[in-house]
């Protein structure tokens, strides 16, 4: 079994990493390099209901709180900043909606900016 989905390769292939640290506390998607080193020195995520560990951690919101892919390509975030024994709500059930998500997020950060620099 493969720990990445065909969209996340993808991604990895194109795009490489993102990084918003001015977006609320911070928005990051991790550069494949550092996703293999985590997955090196911590290993994979539990994730899914058998609790296996399949998933990888692709990045963080800034505020402690990690996102992890699962292997059929649904995008989890954690409750806290532990990887140990993490509890995971599902954000979305693909990178292409998790990306979607980001994307509305910059939107409202850079409307609501505007509106403070318009006033």
């Amino acid at each position: 079994m493969s720990l990445a989905s065909a969209d996340l390769l993808t991604f990895y292939d194109s795009i490489g990493g993102v990084t918003w640290a001015d977006v609320g506390n911070g928005y990051f998607v991790a550069p494949a390099c550092d996703v293999l080193q985590q997955l090196k020195e911590y290993g994979a995520v539990d994730v899914g209901a058998d609790r296996q560990p399949h998933g990888l951690v692709i990045g963080s919101n800034g505020g402690g709180q990690s996102y992890v892919a699962g292997p059929g390509g649904a995008v989890y975030r954690t409750r806290t900043a532990s990887l140990d024994e993490p509890e995971l709500d599902c954000v979305a059930d693909d990178l292409r909606q998790f990306l979607e998500l980001l994307e509305q997020v910059l939107t409202r950060f850079a409307r609501a900016t505007n509106r403070r620099t318009s006033s």
